[in-house]
């Protein structure tokens, strides 16, 4: 019989040889989503994409339940270009693989006890949604399932993950999404005007993620959500890697020309150079990439300074050629809160049960959706489904299991989310399903981050 200290020798041999494996078969993950995605790109064929397809179905049973919500997460920055066609309709294929995962998900709370308050409020929340479906047709029946199966999966995976979350796993699938998102954008780019140079306004990057907000906030949740990985790697090539990967999103968010990453990018960063300089002694690692990063976009300025400059001019264009037009300046977002606010208030049901949210845009007669998620939420779920959202939220944020509290967290944890909400005061959120595994991606953040 083994002692107790071969059992203990045994056990370490046995979690190291596990953790060789994940990491190789998360490279193998990453390296099949890049060809595939990138070689549809170049080559127009939907087999790569039918590949992914068959390939992440087959992963998502055979890999953990904690490593699947890090394959979601490196899926949902390319979310523009991962379709597929069934029966005329256009498929998401992250929605295909969120209803996978909450499968194998489901079966693993078999025997296991469940919160029956946290339980009873995620269902409230999705019944209250369902309520709508009587103005609903057949396909906005299917969006409503799929967006059912966002909400059930985040809320299973949240109590799942107490004991087997790896936020650093995550971060770095993450991370790997959005640069296979800029990449697929840098072949579309030199495939549609042959530079990455423009002058014109409305010629905007937007990578894999099908729109440049969209492709924007993904990188500001990219660059501070790295904050994590380097305040804990403790490998020397993290030290040129990173920073070079953060100058790298910067640069293309920059190309994203969007004005809220302009913005937001500049006062985070701000934020974050106080906060470190405040906490040299405790914050070292974090000191000595922002001095990297210093260095590399200065070097970058100067190497490519007539062409930055270029670009930051078309940028501050965005601004200054509509000052006396708001309605171009917000991009008609005025104009559409208009018709929403308008909407709402000619009908006290309205105004308080709202609309429902799939579709809601065509079912309205705006024909745009909101672009704000606050506006969002009135008009789909009215005061009342205001207030069971918030609800929800307060059981998302009171199931996380942590020795820290709010009031403890670090406030760098804080700058993902802080970016997401600024982020979708100018897009959409609720309908989408990779919104909700965003929130909890940054939720995490903030309970994780030293």
């Amino acid at each position: 019989m083994l002692s107790e200290n071969d059992n203990k020798h045994k056990h370490i041999d046995d979690y190291r040889i596990h953790d060789r494996n994940e990491l190789y078969f998360s490279s193998i993950d990453i390296v099949v989503t890049g060809i595939c995605l990138l070689g549809d790109k170049l080559f127009h064929s939907t087999f790569l994409i039918y590949f992914l397809v068959t390939y992440f179905s087959i992963r998502l049973f055979y890999s953990t339940i904690a490593r699947n919500f890090a394959l979601l997460m490196l899926l949902i920055p390319n979310l523009g270009v991962m379709f597929i066609h069934v029966a005329g309709l256009s498929v998401p294929i992250l929605n295909i693989f969120i209803c996978l995962a909450l499968l194998k998900l489901v079966f693993s709370f078999i025997h296991e006890p469940i919160k029956k308050t946290y339980i009873f409020i995620i269902g409230f929340f999705i019944v209250y949604e369902w309520i709508h479906a009587i103005y609903y047709n057949f396909k906005s029946l299917l969006l409503l399932f799929s967006w059912s199966s966002a909400i059930l999966y985040v809320s299973l995976f949240l109590l799942h993950s107490k004991k087997t979350y790896n936020h650093q796993v995550v971060v770095k699938h993450f991370l790997a999404g959005v640069f296979i998102s800029t990449m697929y954008g840098i072949l579309d780019f030199f495939d549609r005007y042959g530079s990455l140079l423009n002058n014109n306004a409305t010629i905007r990057f937007q990578g894999g993620a099908g729109d440049s907000n969209y492709y924007s906030m993904y990188i500001m949740i990219a660059m501070f959500g790295m904050l994590y990985v380097v305040n804990r790697e403790t490998k020397k090539i993290t030290k040129i890697v990173y920073p070079i990967l953060f100058v790298f999103f910067i640069a293309f968010g920059i190309l994203s020309l969007s004005r809220m990453f302009l913005l937001v990018v500049t006062l985070m960063c701000f934020l974050l150079l106080i906060k470190v300089l405040l906490s040299v002694k405790r914050s070292k690692k974090l000191f000595t990439f922002i001095l990297v990063v210093v260095s590399f976009l200065t070097f970058f300025t100067f190497y490519f300074s007539e062409e930055i400059s270029s670009i930051i001019e078309l940028l501050f264009s965005r601004f200054t050629d509509f000052i006396d037009d708001p309605a171009a300046l917000t991009s008609n977002r005025n104009i559409i809160a208009e018709q929403y606010i308008q909407l709402i208030t000619s009908s006290p049901i309205q105004m308080i049960f709202g609309i429902g949210i799939q579709d809601y845009h065509l079912r309205s007669g705006v024909y745009l959706e909101t672009h704000n998620i606050l506006l969002e939420l009135f008009v789909v779920w009215g005061v009342a489904g205001f207030v069971v959202f918030f609800v929800f939220l307060t059981a998302i944020f009171r199931n996380i299991e942590s020795p820290r509290t709010l009031s403890n967290t670090n406030f760098i944890g804080w700058l993902p989310i802080v970016c997401m909400g600024i982020s979708y005061m100018s897009i959409n959120a609720m309908s989408n399903e990779s919104f909700f595994l965003l929130l909890l991606f940054a939720i995490k953040n903030i309970y994780e981050f030293d």
